[in-house]
């Protein structure tokens, strides 16, 4: 499966739970007529709205003038990880940051969504000249990600293996260390 086919398998995954709810709320109110059931499906259109702002910003390609301000950054994580149980700390001493940077965030951040089922704390620190990255995740019950990145990308492993394509195309590398239930993952310009 190409990297391009395993993203859209991985977007209709991550949407169909909420289309789902409203298309199950929609006939529920329609044999009801229960009016508390519009809250439900305006909760999981959001959801659903959620997650196609932060694919998009994700996996968009923007020029390398591009940046993102950290208030908008750090909302568009705050609302991707809503419910999770997940909270993040984004540190930065500047002012915006460079779009091909928020991608590698935004991508640590969904690895880190996804290991750690069970919620945690997501600290993110940026150098004020952007040379390091460093990404620790505490939680409970952490999964390590499978680096086996010789198989094949698939809706679950997209979103690595893209990480590790943008990493190195910027001359960038990854390195994880498990201690326990602590994940970190930190990046390094070469």
């Amino acid at each position: 499966m190409r990297l391009e086919n395993a993203l859209i398998a991985r977007i209709c995954h991550d949407l169909i739970t909420p289309f789902n709810a409203i298309n199950l709320g929609i006939e529920a109110y329609e044999a009801s007529g229960d009016a508390s059931l519009l809250l439900h499906m305006k909760e999981s259109a959001a959801k659903a709205n959620t997650i196609l702002k932060f694919m998009r910003e994700m996996y968009s390609e923007k020029s390398d003038a591009f940046r993102h301000s950290l208030i908008s950054l750090n909302s568009l994580i705050a609302d991707f990880l809503r419910n999770s149980g997940l909270l993040v700390d984004l540190k930065f001493d500047g002012d915006d940051i460079p779009h091909v940077i928020a991608q590698v965030i935004l991508h640590n951040v969904a690895v880190a969504k996804e290991s750690m089922p069970f919620g945690g704390t997501i600290r993110c620190h940026i150098s004020k000249d952007f040379s390091e990255i460093t990404l620790s995740c505490v939680g409970k019950d952490i999964s390590a990600p499978d680096l086996n990145l010789c198989s094949e990308p698939n809706h679950k492993n997209v979103m690595l293996h893209n990480l590790m394509r943008l990493l190195g195309e910027n001359g960038w590398q990854l390195n994880i260390f498990l201690q326990g239930v602590d994940m970190f993952i930190s990046e390094k310009k070469r």
